[in-house]
């Protein structure tokens, strides 16, 4: 369950829901009227959590290139059934 705070408790508590805020690494969700308004982390928290998603933007990438490679060699009908590439497959490992 995520930390939830007024805008107005944070402006009183600053120092202590900035504690919090290193010791959990979690973001605290600040609410105006009751409604979330902004989320608040920890710097070092927000670099990890950048991080992650680029890495994980990277691997999409990755693979939608390699889908993509494939998908140009079936339009060059660079391509063969399961059971010639299966052969090919054992011919090169020698099995």
């Amino acid at each position: 369950m995520p930390a939830v705070a007024s805008l107005s408790e944070f402006n009183r508590n600053q120092t202590a829901l900035i504690d919090t805020l290193e010791k959990t690494q979690e973001p605290i969700y600040l609410t105006r009227n009751g409604k979330a308004s902004v989320v608040v982390m920890d710097a070092a928290a927000f670099d990890r959590m950048v991080s992650a998603k680029e890495r994980a933007q990277r691997r999409e990438m990755d693979v939608y290139q390699g889908l993509m490679r494939g998908y140009a060699d079936v339009l060059d009908g660079k391509m063969s059934d399961a059971k010639g590439a299966l052969g090919a497959i054992r011919e090169k490992k020698g099995w």
